[in-house]
């Protein structure tokens, strides 16, 4: 594969929402471009961006795949996206990768949740070019003008058709003024560009006949800015208007670098990992200045390890094609670099904490779905720890946790990205997981002040045991944590077994009665004791501490404190009143809301238990529409009918045959 000129290269990015056509028009321009022979349908999972087996088993992609192509002496790096919102991270990879972006966009569905999540994307990326491809045209009640018209209304009327259907497998552009029937939609198209340009604008302002290559050169200059928003009809199976939207794509997509810019020191961001079966770690990176040849040294300035690019590759889907280097600009791979991870800054020698701070950090979203992995074996637990870290590294939007009695928590975007997650830890790394709903983390403390005595004896032969304690035991306010002090007069409790009386009842505070979850806000006073010469010792000063605490709290009213979290919710202004009800519905409680034009941010508080999954259901409330994080901000009590059925629920699993 020839190296091109730096000003032919094309970075671009297929987003939108989920099964709105981008892997087929991905591989229809692969087709069209000559770099395969035979167009793959997604329904058969022969396409070359959708080449792993979860993509199969699901039928919908799940990683960025990157697909290198040429076109009329232009190189395009394709990167194809997956549009569900499990995934949304894949974005952000291929965002920061990208120049360039083609939203697709249903011609019988039109604007759906994952349009408008995918645009937001792009305006936080900084990508300014962005093309729309009106796909599956062939489709009974396609209707382009319609979707074109609800474009418009929702992202403005810089968004313009450039090309209308015509017959066979091209399409008509409208910069030619020669067919009268296209008159009404060019003017659309012409006014926009009149508006980025003054002097266009005088000339269209006096009813001149504007030529075709003016607003060519127009359109090229205000889709580069970000001015105008073209709008392309396409069809990926039938290949109508793939070779126009490439040629839009050659003619008015941005370059990312200049020949100059490849001759500055090596500086590449890897913006996506994956794991290859032949291959292993594979790191997916965009070269932002200089040239990395093959067999060159790089410089990670956050694990400070030096790594070697010993082979360079060009990608297409699954296919590696080995090239001698990769000029500023371009984007390839890398494999087999150790100690990097997604996001990472690499450099050669030379000014590289300089150039990595003027590099922006990809902002990925965090992870809200929680699941329990619990391991099938004692082999699967002892492989568990390293399998994720590797899969943390390679995918940012996972995130682990240790939760209640060590279980391993995973965080995902979702439920489709938790199940996929666990069946790679099997495939790729023979560790078999059951995924479920994780145990929330409850305390527990007392809601009145009661005192407690308890006489340890014991008597085996020889020496003894013996320690006698009396404590009182009292509510504290919430988040005081616990307090221990002595009002033992008279020597009663001899002062080397006070503090053994503290151990005691701080190891004891582990484990409450009610669900043996940890103890908090409460002070304990020793009040009163007795001890023998012979037979008392620490070790009998702590068990009766303990047995007086168990004994204390059983009798203080205990009660269940539950994890309260704090979320901010964003979504369609239209939909806040179901989201309020939803929120209600889990005995949530909205602080306040923030109303925007389109969207309104909510701030709300929400027990863990209840909502430690609610990503897959805020996504069907606001049709792909909503997004939400959530953290930890106080301890409250558990209702009285909550915790009834939290207790029946752990003394039925703790029930032997249960």
């Amino acid at each position: 594969m020839q190296q091109v000129a730096r000003d032919r290269v094309r970075n671009v990015a297929l987003v939108g929402h989920s099964k709105s056509g981008k892997t087929s028009l991905a591989e229809a321009m692969l087709l069209a471009s000559g770099a395969i022979s035979r167009l793959g349908r997604v329904e058969d999972g022969a396409t070359v961006s959708d080449f792993d087996e979860e993509e199969h088993r699901h039928g919908h992609s799940i990683g960025a795949s990157l697909l290198t192509l040429d076109w009329d002496g232009h190189r395009l790096h394709v990167l194809d996206t997956p549009g569900y919102a499990d995934f949304e991270g894949e974005v952000v990879s291929a965002a920061a990768a990208a120049d360039i972006a083609v939203v697709t966009v249903d011609a019988v569905a039109g604007i759906e949740g994952g349009t408008e999540a995918a645009w937001e994307r792009l305006e936080q990326a900084g990508v300014r070019t962005r093309i729309f491809a009106i796909t599956r045209t062939d489709r009974e009640h396609a209707d382009v003008q319609g979707v074109l018209e609800a474009l418009r209304q929702r992202f403005g009327p810089r968004v313009v058709l450039a090309a209308t259907l015509g017959q066979g497998e091209r399409t008509r552009s409208l910069l030619d003024a020669s067919d009268p029937a296209l008159a009404a939609v060019r003017e659309q198209l012409v006014e926009a560009l009149a508006e980025t340009d003054d002097a266009l604008l005088e000339r269209y302002l006096e009813g001149e006949d504007i030529a075709e290559a003016d607003l060519r050169a127009a359109l090229c200059s205000a889709v580069r800015t970000g001015q105008v928003f073209p709008a392309y009809p396409v069809c990926g199976l039938s290949g109508v208007g793939v070779s126009e939207l490439l040629e839009a794509l050659c003619e008015q997509g941005p370059p990312p670098a200049s020949d100059e810019d490849t001759r500055a020191p090596a500086l590449l961001q890897v913006v996506k990992t994956s794991s290859d079966p032949f291959v292993g770690h594979l790191s997916y990176v965009r070269v932002l200045r200089g040239t990395l040849t093959s067999g060159d040294r790089l410089h990670n300035q956050r694990s400070q390890a030096d790594e070697r690019a010993a082979h360079l590759f060009a990608m297409r889907g699954k296919e590696q094609v080995e090239v001698p280097a990769l000029a500023a600009g371009d984007l390839g791979a890398i494999p087999r670099l150790s100690s990097t991870a997604t996001g990472d800054i690499l450099a050669a020698a030379g000014g590289l904490a300089e150039a990595a701070a003027s590099v922006p950090a990809l902002d990925f979203p965090a992870p809200t779905y929680r699941s329990a992995l619990r391991p099938r074996s004692r082999d699967d637990l002892d492989r568990m720890s390293q399998a994720l870290a590797r899969m943390l590294e390679q995918d940012p939007t996972l995130a682990m946790e240790r939760g209640v009695g060590g279980e391993i928590v995973l965080l995902t975007m979702g439920d489709v990205q938790a199940s996929i997650a666990a069946s790679r830890l099997q495939q790729e790394y023979g560790v078999a997981v059951d995924v479920e709903e994780p145990l929330v983390a409850y305390c527990e403390t007392i809601r009145a002040s009661v005192e407690a005595e308890y006489r340890h004896k014991k008597q085996t032969g020889g020496r003894g045991q013996f320690a006698h304690v009396v404590i009182r035991v009292e509510p504290l306010e919430r988040d005081a944590g616990f307090e221990f002090a002595e009002h033992v007069t008279g020597g009663r409790v001899p002062r080397q077994y006070i503090p053994a009386v503290e151990h005691g009842v701080t190891e004891a505070l582990a484990e409450g009665p009610l669900t043996r979850s940890r103890l908090v806000d409460l002070k304990v006073t020793l009040l009163d004791g007795s001890s023998h010469a012979v037979d008392s010792s620490e070790f009998a000063f702590k068990i009766a501490a303990a047995q007086a605490l168990h004994q204390a709290v059983l009798e203080a009213r205990p009660v269940l404190l539950e994890p309260v979290m704090r979320l901010h919710v964003e979504v369609p202004s239209d939909l806040v009143g179901d989201i309020a009800n939803e929120l209600n519905g889990r005995r949530g409680s909205v602080l306040s809301f923030d109303a925007g034009e389109r969207v309104t941010s909510v701030e709300a508080f929400a027990p863990l238990a209840e909502v430690q999954r609610l990503a897959p259901q805020l996504r069907s409330l606001t049709h792909g529409r909503g997004r939400f994080r959530l953290e930890f901000d106080h301890l409250a009590e558990v209702p009285p009918q909550v915790q009834e059925r939290i207790l029946a629920k752990r003394q039925l699993a703790a029930t032997p045959g249960a």
